[in-house]
């Protein structure tokens, strides 16, 4: 596995009213902390995204005295940024800062070699105005995303020696010519043998995939089994899914396994693609676009 490097710096870092725009470092877990109120990101989770900086972004706005007035959490998704939030402290609530981190990691990984960003989007949310100031636009259909505890969970232990990995791809054995419950939806390449493709990439403790290959919710023991070796070497200890949300009888089904919805209403993966980025499967910038996969 290729060494871990930074990826680049912000080529633009002016966002106007005297804010700026970099990368966070390690020395400025506690600034992320204060602002982010995700549940499940404590300091641990901070300094393990921000040390891996090939498979994660955390941007932040800065005033000229170094007060980070907002920040904005980002993962490497296959070729894509998946935005992941941004949180704004509360004296600059009102004032731009939410878009102009926003647009400045938007610029960031297109400048770094990405093909593009994506985001989970509900409709009906304040978010959508800023997927739409973005440029998001919807890929697929409606969907809800569960968390479903996998049955190994913290049991199981990681092997010893590499350094975990924290994106990368998969593959889910399977006949390719029956439709899935949600196709894969960020273009991933197929794979060369039966069976689906998929990214993944390690959002705190949960595994986040591109898609949802079973055919129907009898088939969730055999996907669960063959994302197992990824999520014990990743640290993982829970599966993100996704059913389409007129899908009745597999919503049903999850709250009969215990699974956990994400959101009230359904959402929507808003994807910006960048002009001029290389096609899937060439190498752009290595940092940023490397694919690990088994």
């Amino acid at each position: 596995m290729a060494a871990e490097i930074d990826i680049a710096p912000l080529a633009s870092p002016r966002t106007g009213s005297g804010l700026t725009a970099r990368r966070l470092h390690d020395g400025e877990v506690d600034a992320a902390l204060r602002l982010c109120p995700f549940e499940g990101v404590d300091a641990d989770v901070i300094r393990r995204e921000l040390a891996a900086e090939a498979d994660y972004c955390w941007m932040g706005l800065f005033t000229p005295d170094g007060t980070p007035a907002a920040v904005h959490r980002a993962m490497r998704w296959h070729r894509h940024l998946l935005l992941k939030g941004v949180f704004v402290d509360d004296e600059f609530r009102g004032s731009g800062a939410a878009l102009g981190v926003a647009f400045a990691i938007r610029d960031w990984a297109r400048e770094v070699g990405y093909e593009g960003v994506v985001a989970w989007v509900e409709p009906n949310k304040p978010e959508a105005r800023l997927a739409t100031r973005l440029r998001l636009r919807p890929v697929g259909p409606l969907l809800h995303r569960y968390l479903v505890q996998l049955p190994y969970g913290s049991d199981a232990e990681r092997p010893t020696g590499a350094p975990p990995r924290t994106s990368g791809t998969l593959v889910v054995p399977g006949r390719d010519e029956a439709a899935p419950m949600v196709r894969e939806l960020l273009g991933v390449p197929r794979s060369p043998s039966a069976g689906t493709r998929l990214a993944w990439v390690l959002d705190r403790s949960r595994l986040v995939l591109s898609g949802n290959p079973c055919r129907s919710m009898g088939d969730l023991d055999g996907f669960l089994a063959a994302v197992k070796d990824t999520a014990v070497s990743a640290g993982a200890t829970a599966a993100e899914m996704v059913v389409e949300a007129a899908d009745i009888p597999a919503a049903l089904a999850m709250v009969g396994l215990g699974a956990r919805r994400l959101s009230r209403s359904p959402v929507a993966l808003g994807m910006v693609s960048f002009a001029g980025a290389e096609p899937s499967g060439t190498s752009v910038h290595p940092a940023a676009t490397e694919l690990r996969t088994p």
